[in-house]
């Protein structure tokens, strides 16, 4: 889910700045909706002159960064996905995708499938499962939609046949939907 993914990707941030005991920071941006929001703007500030002035963004996608906290890190987070699946692709390694959620719904059919790629036996006793945290809380409607829409438009037909499982928002984002 490139959602948790990124609220993940605050949280990382967060253990650096403890480690650092950084208690500026850290009251700044509390592990709160609120302190990721916050951060993400502080995350989108920083980055946005360089990427007015960036010729790979056209006007078009600058607009689609509106209304989207942390769109540099969804910016990344499709980036990283395509570039992966291009390179097994193109050098024709055999990559079995593997999407979280499903261990917490179907764990035995996903363990199943995981040994068999990689041609392991099942011995011995496995681990519990632990699920993962959500945050649904940290994104209203409007931002997971246009968000979406923003993955979209950033991946190939290929790529986006894999996350559009995340876009349970299905009314794409059109330019008359963007701030002016």
């Amino acid at each position: 889910d490139p959602f948790d993914n990124i609220v993940s990707r605050f949280h990382l941030e967060q253990n650096v700045h403890k480690k650092k005991n950084d208690e500026e920071w850290l009251t700044k941006y509390p592990s709160t909706p609120k302190g990721f929001q916050g951060w993400c703007k502080a995350m989108d500030d920083k980055v946005h002159e360089e990427e007015k002035e960036s010729r790979f963004f056209d006007d078009s996608l600058l607009d689609m960064f509106e209304g989207v906290p942390c769109h540099s890190e969804f910016y990344r987070y499709t980036q990283w996905h395509s570039l992966a699946l291009s390179a097994t692709n193109k050098m024709k390694i055999p990559a079995l995708i593997l999407h979280y959620e499903r261990f917490e719904d179907d764990f035995d059919n996903m363990y199943e499938e995981l040994f068999s790629f990689l041609e392991l036996p099942r011995d011995g006793q496995m681990t519990e499962f632990v699920t993962g945290k959500k945050y649904q809380d940290y994104f209203g409607t409007e931002q997971r939609r246009k968000a979406m829409a923003l993955v979209e438009e950033l991946s190939d037909s290929e790529m986006w046949q894999i996350l559009q499982r995340y876009n349970i928002y299905s009314k794409k984002a059109s330019r008359a939907d963007l701030p002016l």
